[in-house]
């Protein structure tokens, strides 16, 4: 029997995203806890950035808050109109959880590319999860090179989860999943985390974490530095490595 994911991904169609042509071909409903996000490698250009995020915006939940952006001037109108534009999710399910949009200016041009993740605790894999919209656009961007990567994110947590916490903890992402939560608490230590390309050499420190050695041909992840704070993402799309810091 062919799975929901690979039936959307087969026609191409995301969750509502028929009329629009968008949608990742996997499909997020609202419950507590739930997560979904996406990070790009995009060049300086606005309808790349627009199709991106109206692409994410069709797989969030009814109700889902207006997303706070993190991100130069020159980006605020075109994220906020493409997060207003895009088609919300059919699901008859409603959601509260907080969107937020992080754009940041790459130290050197690089391969453009796209990661997808979400709460089934694993990273899209582009050849059988991506709808033939986002296969397309992920085309485009890695014919493209990269100034900017985009951070897009939708998180549902429990009731006061994000006043209660006390503490960080980062959270690594291969091909595979959640390959480990680290708490931030000062101690350090040293992982390799394994992907296509090879290992990234993962230090823990002070607090924070960096890429301390990188497999990949522009070692992006590597030049990244330092990622401290709640929502701080280091991201490797060669070796399919996310690295992102989470309220605890």
């Amino acid at each position: 029997m062919i799975s929901r994911r690979s039936f959307l991904k087969l026609t191409g169609l995301g969750v509502a995203a028929a009329g629009a042509g968008f949608g990742t071909g996997s499909m997020l409903t609202a419950a507590p806890g739930r997560r979904f996000s996406m990070h790009g490698f995009v060049p300086d250009d606005d309808r790349a950035v627009a199709d991106l995020l109206r692409m994410f915006r069709a797989e969030l939940p009814n109700g889902a808050g207006a997303p706070v952006i993190d991100a130069d001037a020159r980006w605020q109108g075109v994220v906020r109109n493409a997060m207003k534009q895009g088609t919300m999710s059919a699901s008859p399910e409603s959601g509260s959880g907080r969107v937020a949009v992080r754009i940041q200016r790459l130290g050197s041009a690089v391969s453009g590319d796209v990661l997808v993740s979400d709460d089934r605790k694993r990273m899209y894999n582009p050849e059988n999860d991506f709808s033939m919209a986002l296969h397309n656009l992920r085309g485009r961007l890695q014919s493209a090179r990269a100034n900017y990567m985009i951070s897009a994110e939708y998180v549902e947590e429990a009731p006061l989860a994000s006043l209660l916490s006390t503490g960080r903890v980062l959270v690594i992402e291969d091909a595979n999943g959640v390959a480990d939560r680290i708490a931030l608490d000062g101690r350090s230590q040293r992982l390799d985390v394994r992907g296509p390309q090879g290992r990234t050499g993962v230090s823990v420190s002070n607090g924070g974490v960096h890429v301390h050695s990188a497999s990949c041909r522009h070692e992006l992840c590597r030049k990244a530095g330092t990622a401290s704070r709640v929502g701080d993402v280091i991201a490797c799309a060669p070796n399919r490595v996310l690295l992102r810091i989470e309220a605890a």
